[in-house]
Protein backbone atom coordinates (compact mmCIF):
# COMPACT_ATOMS: atom_id res chain seq x y z
CA UNK A 1 0.00 0.00 0.00
CA UNK A 2 2.75 2.44 0.93
CA UNK A 3 4.65 1.43 -2.18
CA UNK A 4 1.61 2.24 -4.33
CA UNK A 5 1.18 5.64 -2.72
CA UNK A 6 4.85 6.42 -3.26
CA UNK A 7 4.61 5.66 -6.97
CA UNK A 8 1.46 7.73 -7.31
CA UNK A 9 3.03 10.68 -5.52
CA UNK A 10 6.14 10.47 -7.71
CA UNK A 11 4.01 10.41 -10.88
CA UNK A 12 2.04 13.41 -9.72
CA UNK A 13 5.21 15.36 -9.02
CA UNK A 14 6.54 14.55 -12.50
CA UNK A 15 3.31 15.73 -14.12
CA UNK A 16 3.33 18.89 -12.05
CA UNK A 17 6.89 19.63 -13.00
CA UNK A 18 6.11 18.97 -16.64
CA UNK A 19 3.09 21.26 -16.50
CA UNK A 20 5.17 24.04 -15.00
CA UNK A 21 7.73 23.71 -17.77
CA UNK A 22 5.03 23.89 -20.44
CA UNK A 23 3.49 26.94 -18.80
CA UNK A 24 6.83 28.74 -18.63
CA UNK A 25 7.47 28.09 -22.35
CA UNK A 26 4.04 29.36 -23.35
CA UNK A 27 4.35 32.59 -21.36
CA UNK A 28 7.84 33.53 -22.64
CA UNK A 29 7.53 36.96 -24.41
CA UNK A 30 8.08 37.10 -28.17
CA UNK A 31 10.30 40.09 -29.13
CA UNK A 32 8.41 42.72 -31.11
CA UNK A 33 9.52 43.25 -34.71
CA UNK A 34 10.33 46.65 -36.17
CA UNK A 35 7.59 47.63 -38.58
CA UNK A 36 8.44 48.81 -42.08
CA UNK A 37 6.93 52.28 -42.60
CA UNK A 38 4.23 52.65 -45.24
CA UNK A 39 5.66 53.98 -48.47
CA UNK A 40 4.27 57.36 -49.52
CA UNK A 41 2.63 57.74 -52.92
CA UNK A 42 5.05 59.07 -55.53
CA UNK A 43 4.15 61.04 -58.64
CA UNK A 44 5.68 62.25 -61.89
CA UNK A 45 4.57 65.51 -63.44
CA UNK A 46 5.31 66.66 -67.00
CA UNK A 47 5.19 70.31 -68.03
CA UNK A 48 5.49 71.93 -71.47
CA UNK A 49 7.01 75.39 -71.06
CA UNK A 50 6.71 78.12 -73.70
CA UNK A 51 9.17 80.99 -73.91
CA UNK A 52 8.46 84.06 -76.02
CA UNK A 53 10.31 87.14 -77.19
CA UNK A 54 8.94 90.52 -78.27
CA UNK A 55 9.50 90.14 -82.01
CA UNK A 56 10.64 93.11 -84.06
CA UNK A 57 9.61 93.72 -87.66
CA UNK A 58 12.42 93.65 -90.23
CA UNK A 59 14.08 96.97 -90.94
CA UNK A 60 13.64 97.85 -94.59
CA UNK A 61 14.99 100.74 -96.64
CA UNK A 62 14.08 100.91 -100.31
CA UNK A 63 14.74 103.81 -102.71
CA UNK A 64 13.74 103.83 -106.38
CA UNK A 65 14.91 106.65 -108.64
CA UNK A 66 12.79 107.90 -111.54
CA UNK A 67 15.55 108.40 -114.12
CA UNK A 68 14.92 105.08 -115.87
CA UNK A 69 11.38 103.75 -115.39
CA UNK A 70 11.21 99.96 -115.22
CA UNK A 71 8.60 98.47 -117.52
CA UNK A 72 7.14 95.02 -118.06
CA UNK A 73 8.97 92.85 -120.57
CA UNK A 74 12.40 94.29 -119.86
CA UNK A 75 15.29 91.97 -119.07
CA UNK A 76 17.42 91.59 -115.96
CA UNK A 77 20.67 89.78 -115.29
CA UNK A 78 21.45 88.72 -111.72
CA UNK A 79 24.99 89.23 -110.46
CA UNK A 80 26.25 87.87 -107.16
CA UNK A 81 30.03 88.08 -107.35
CA UNK A 82 30.28 89.51 -103.84
CA UNK A 83 28.17 86.86 -102.12
CA UNK A 84 27.59 83.11 -102.12
CA UNK A 85 24.17 82.93 -103.74
CA UNK A 86 22.49 79.56 -103.29
CA UNK A 87 20.44 78.02 -106.07
CA UNK A 88 17.37 78.14 -103.84
CA UNK A 89 17.74 81.88 -103.27
CA UNK A 90 18.47 82.55 -106.92
CA UNK A 91 15.32 80.69 -107.92
CA UNK A 92 13.41 82.84 -105.45
CA UNK A 93 14.72 86.04 -107.04
CA UNK A 94 13.94 84.77 -110.54
CA UNK A 95 10.39 83.87 -109.51
CA UNK A 96 9.70 87.33 -108.07
CA UNK A 97 11.11 89.10 -111.13
CA UNK A 98 9.04 86.87 -113.40
CA UNK A 99 5.93 87.70 -111.37
CA UNK A 100 6.68 91.35 -112.14
CA UNK A 101 6.87 90.36 -115.84
CA UNK A 102 10.61 90.95 -116.04
CA UNK A 103 12.72 88.41 -117.90
CA UNK A 104 15.87 87.04 -116.27
CA UNK A 105 18.68 86.36 -118.74
CA UNK A 106 22.34 85.39 -118.40
CA UNK A 107 23.97 87.76 -120.93
CA UNK A 108 24.83 91.02 -119.22
CA UNK A 109 25.36 92.88 -122.49
CA UNK A 110 21.85 92.07 -123.64
CA UNK A 111 20.15 92.96 -120.35
CA UNK A 112 18.25 96.17 -119.68
CA UNK A 113 19.11 96.06 -115.99
CA UNK A 114 21.63 94.41 -113.67
CA UNK A 115 20.47 93.22 -110.27
CA UNK A 116 23.48 93.12 -107.93
CA UNK A 117 23.31 91.23 -104.64
CA UNK A 118 25.76 93.23 -102.56
CA UNK A 119 25.36 91.71 -99.12
CA UNK A 120 24.16 88.54 -97.46
CA UNK A 121 25.69 89.33 -94.10
CA UNK A 122 25.44 88.03 -90.56
CA UNK A 123 26.77 89.34 -87.28
CA UNK A 124 26.46 87.99 -83.76
CA UNK A 125 24.62 90.13 -81.27
CA UNK A 126 24.02 89.92 -77.55
CA UNK A 127 22.11 86.89 -76.35
CA UNK A 128 18.34 87.22 -76.13
CA UNK A 129 16.33 86.64 -72.98
CA UNK A 130 13.09 84.79 -73.61
CA UNK A 131 10.32 85.06 -71.02
CA UNK A 132 8.20 82.19 -69.72
CA UNK A 133 4.76 82.76 -71.22
CA UNK A 134 2.70 80.01 -69.57
CA UNK A 135 3.71 80.03 -65.91
CA UNK A 136 0.17 78.97 -65.01
CA UNK A 137 0.98 75.35 -65.97
CA UNK A 138 2.64 75.02 -62.56
CA UNK A 139 -0.57 75.83 -60.73
CA UNK A 140 0.08 76.96 -57.16
CA UNK A 141 3.63 75.60 -57.18
CA UNK A 142 6.51 78.07 -57.00
CA UNK A 143 8.42 76.16 -59.69
CA UNK A 144 7.79 78.95 -62.19
CA UNK A 145 10.31 81.10 -60.31
CA UNK A 146 13.06 78.65 -61.26
CA UNK A 147 12.30 78.80 -64.99
CA UNK A 148 11.25 82.40 -65.63
CA UNK A 149 13.73 83.14 -68.43
CA UNK A 150 15.84 81.41 -71.05
CA UNK A 151 19.00 82.88 -72.59
CA UNK A 152 19.52 82.13 -76.28
CA UNK A 153 22.06 82.99 -78.96
CA UNK A 154 21.07 85.61 -81.50
CA UNK A 155 22.34 86.55 -84.96
CA UNK A 156 21.58 89.65 -87.00
CA UNK A 157 21.15 88.97 -90.72
CA UNK A 158 21.09 91.60 -93.44
CA UNK A 159 20.64 91.76 -97.21
CA UNK A 160 21.37 94.62 -99.61
CA UNK A 161 20.75 94.89 -103.36
CA UNK A 162 20.79 97.41 -106.15
CA UNK A 163 19.38 97.57 -109.66
CA UNK A 164 21.43 99.39 -112.28
CA UNK A 165 20.52 100.55 -115.77
CA UNK A 166 22.81 98.54 -118.03
CA UNK A 167 23.63 101.07 -120.73
CA UNK A 168 24.06 104.13 -118.49
CA UNK A 169 25.27 102.34 -115.33
CA UNK A 170 22.87 104.52 -113.35
CA UNK A 171 21.52 103.03 -110.14
CA UNK A 172 17.74 103.02 -110.40
CA UNK A 173 16.93 101.19 -107.17
CA UNK A 174 18.74 100.19 -103.99
CA UNK A 175 17.51 98.58 -100.82
CA UNK A 176 18.65 97.02 -97.58
CA UNK A 177 16.89 94.98 -94.92
CA UNK A 178 17.85 93.32 -91.65
CA UNK A 179 16.32 91.23 -88.89
CA UNK A 180 17.66 89.13 -86.04
CA UNK A 181 17.05 85.42 -85.69
CA UNK A 182 15.02 85.88 -82.50
CA UNK A 183 12.48 87.99 -84.39
CA UNK A 184 12.68 85.84 -87.50
CA UNK A 185 11.58 82.62 -85.82
CA UNK A 186 7.96 83.30 -84.97
CA UNK A 187 7.21 80.09 -83.13
CA UNK A 188 7.80 80.15 -79.36
CA UNK A 189 10.53 78.10 -77.76
CA UNK A 190 9.07 74.98 -76.19
CA UNK A 191 10.72 72.88 -73.51
CA UNK A 192 9.70 69.71 -71.71
CA UNK A 193 10.22 69.47 -67.95
CA UNK A 194 9.62 66.34 -65.87
CA UNK A 195 9.46 66.51 -62.06
CA UNK A 196 9.68 63.07 -60.41
CA UNK A 197 9.27 62.13 -56.74
CA UNK A 198 11.66 59.58 -55.25
CA UNK A 199 12.43 58.21 -51.78
CA UNK A 200 15.85 59.49 -50.82
CA UNK A 201 16.52 57.13 -47.87
CA UNK A 202 14.87 53.92 -49.09
CA UNK A 203 17.96 51.73 -48.62
CA UNK A 204 18.73 53.19 -45.20
CA UNK A 205 15.21 52.45 -43.93
CA UNK A 206 15.30 48.90 -45.26
CA UNK A 207 18.71 48.31 -43.69
CA UNK A 208 17.49 49.67 -40.33
CA UNK A 209 14.48 47.32 -40.30
CA UNK A 210 16.50 44.28 -41.38
CA UNK A 211 19.21 44.93 -38.80
CA UNK A 212 16.79 45.27 -35.88
CA UNK A 213 14.70 42.29 -36.99
CA UNK A 214 17.66 39.93 -37.17
CA UNK A 215 17.39 36.97 -34.71
CA UNK A 216 20.34 38.09 -32.60
CA UNK A 217 18.99 41.63 -32.32
CA UNK A 218 15.51 40.44 -31.39
CA UNK A 219 16.84 38.02 -28.75
CA UNK A 220 18.96 40.75 -27.25
CA UNK A 221 16.01 43.15 -27.24
CA UNK A 222 13.73 40.64 -25.51
CA UNK A 223 10.65 42.25 -24.03
CA UNK A 224 11.82 45.78 -24.71
CA UNK A 225 9.73 47.79 -27.22
CA UNK A 226 10.97 47.64 -30.80
CA UNK A 227 12.57 50.85 -32.06
CA UNK A 228 10.63 52.90 -34.60
CA UNK A 229 11.95 52.87 -38.14
CA UNK A 230 12.87 56.26 -39.60
CA UNK A 231 10.29 57.86 -41.86
CA UNK A 232 10.79 57.96 -45.61
CA UNK A 233 12.19 61.19 -46.99
CA UNK A 234 10.61 62.18 -50.32
CA UNK A 235 12.52 64.46 -52.68
CA UNK A 236 11.55 65.85 -56.06
CA UNK A 237 14.03 65.54 -58.91
CA UNK A 238 14.01 67.72 -62.01
CA UNK A 239 14.85 66.29 -65.42
CA UNK A 240 16.06 69.68 -66.58
CA UNK A 241 14.70 71.48 -69.62
CA UNK A 242 14.60 69.44 -72.81
CA UNK A 243 13.88 71.53 -75.91
CA UNK A 244 11.18 70.24 -78.25
CA UNK A 245 10.68 73.26 -80.55
CA UNK A 246 12.50 76.42 -81.60
CA UNK A 247 16.14 77.45 -81.96
CA UNK A 248 18.24 78.58 -79.01
CA UNK A 249 21.78 77.17 -79.09
CA UNK A 250 24.42 78.70 -81.36
CA UNK A 251 24.32 75.90 -83.94
CA UNK A 252 20.52 75.94 -84.06
CA UNK A 253 20.39 79.70 -84.53
CA UNK A 254 23.06 79.62 -87.25
CA UNK A 255 20.98 77.09 -89.15
CA UNK A 256 18.25 79.75 -89.51
CA UNK A 257 20.46 82.11 -91.53
CA UNK A 258 19.76 80.73 -95.05
CA UNK A 259 16.01 81.01 -94.49
CA UNK A 260 16.46 84.46 -92.97
CA UNK A 261 18.32 85.71 -96.07
CA UNK A 262 15.70 84.06 -98.26
CA UNK A 263 12.99 85.91 -96.36
CA UNK A 264 14.69 89.33 -96.48
CA UNK A 265 15.57 89.02 -100.17
CA UNK A 266 11.95 88.41 -101.02
CA UNK A 267 10.86 91.46 -99.02
CA UNK A 268 13.35 93.70 -100.82
CA UNK A 269 12.69 92.55 -104.36
CA UNK A 270 8.95 93.01 -103.91
CA UNK A 271 9.67 96.73 -103.38
CA UNK A 272 10.66 97.28 -107.02
CA UNK A 273 7.93 99.15 -108.87
CA UNK A 274 7.37 98.02 -112.44
CA UNK A 275 5.22 100.04 -114.85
Amino acid sequence: MNKHLLVTAFSASVLLASGCTTMETTLAPVPEKVRMPIKPSLSERTYILEYQYAHQAPRVKSVQLPAHPITRGQSVVIESEQVALTERLRNRLVAILNDKQLTVISDRKQADYVLSINQLDISETESIEYQLANATVFGESDLAQQFTTKQCSNILGSVSMKLSHQSSQDVVWFAKSSIDTASFQRNPLRYKLVMSDHIENLEQVQQFVNTHNAPDAMQKRGAQPAPQAPQYIVRTKSSGLSKIAGACEQAEVSALVPDLHYYLSGILLEKINVN
